[in-house]
């Protein structure tokens, strides 16, 4: 799927996306919900007898798999983008500091940490930004639609019937049939979303891939453990999905008459974030090195042409870096040796 979508988005063609057959859009309804859950308790290191994946891989609550979801700082003129921005600014530190110091196996938790809170905050912002380009208001508003009733109804969906609250229950992040479901109702929403993107229904499209995200909530490649997000089908459905985005991103930019286009534009600055948020979610996402290598290398550099093609009709200065030395995973790849 990502050869294809990498195939797509550097020749200009969208005609794998008619392959999929025709599936009804399955049905998400927004409700309001209480507000985040609270975090006492801690994780552990070691798995649980009869856990899939690494041992080293932090076994979280349910509490603190939720926590990074909901830690959106109470703080004067905190924006969705600010807040993914400081923590992978965080992250770059951390790993700028390994590569500097003696790194020892004990900081792959911290790393993982790391990884999670910076995924959270841009899978966030990429709803945020969805819901801003079909038109919800900033503001209060949209903290209370995207905290109160996206996130909220999704952690009562979950918890309700599939929490550890229940009598005997595991925590979410090992329960292998609730993963396998949530990836296919995400699944059948992004096979909706790209017949719509061949239709050249972009706008239709991005809400349908949103909607995916979401059910993909809370999880991430640095809450589960690489052998878990295999076998589940998690892994590849959470990456192609974001570049799903970036690239229907895209093709909406270039459908803009050429002066909503650039960054000075609102249009053409919502649209950039957009793909910039998607593309840093595959930078940042520590795949594990058990995946295809082939693969996970080109799905960032799929992201890198994305990012830059993106820049490119924004008219956004270039940074300078280079974002296809993959430090994220090279770091998971360390660890994981």
């Amino acid at each position: 799927m990502t050869t294809q979508l990498y195939k797509s988005a550097t020749k200009g063609d969208i005609s794998f996306h008619k392959s999929f057959s025709m599936i009804d859009c399955a049905k998400v309804k927004i409700l309001e919900a209480p507000s985040s859950p609270s975090s006492t308790s801690l994780s552990s290191t070691s798995s649980e007898p009869g856990q899939v994946g690494n041992p080293i891989v932090p076994l979280l609550t349910d509490e603190e798999l939720w926590e990074t979801w909901f830690s959106y700082p109470s703080k004067p003129h905190m924006t969705l983008h600010r807040w993914a921005e400081g923590n992978k600014a965080q992250l770059d530190m951390f790993i700028h500091n390994l590569h500097s110091s003696p790194t020892s196996s004990s900081l792959f938790p911290l790393f993982l940490s790391k990884c999670q809170t910076t995924l959270a905050s841009l899978k966030i912002l990429v709803i945020g930004s969805i819901l801003l380009i079909r038109g919800v208001n900033h503001g209060p508003q949209m903290g209370r639609t995207i905290f109160g009733r996206i996130l909220g109804e999704r952690y009562n969906d979950l918890m309700t019937f599939h929490g550890s609250s229940q009598r005997h229950s595991k925590p979410l992040i090992i329960k292998e049939e609730v993963i396998r479901k949530a990836a296919q109702e995400a699944r059948v929403l992004q096979i909706r979303g790209n017949e719509l993107f061949a239709q050249g229904k972009f706008e239709a499209s991005l809400e349908h891939y949103g909607f995916a995200i979401i059910r993909l909530i809370p999880w991430d490649t640095a809450s589960l453990s690489p052998e878990m997000s295999h076998i589940t089908g998690f892994d590849e459905l959470d990456q192609t999905l974001l570049l799903s985005i970036a690239l229907t991103s895209v093709r909406l930019a270039q459908s803009l008459p050429v002066e909503y286009r650039t960054h000075s534009s609102i249009a053409g600055s919502r649209l950039y974030r957009l793909t910039k948020a998607s593309c840093d979610y595959i930078y940042c996402s520590p795949v594990g090195s058990s995946n295809d290598k082939v693969e996970q290398r080109v799905e960032t550099m799929l992201a890198s042409r994305l990012e830059r093609l993106a820049r490119d009709i924004a008219e956004m200065p270039s940074d300078g870096s280079d974002r296809e030395e993959m430090p994220v995973r090279n770091v998971r790849k360390w660890f994981d040796n």
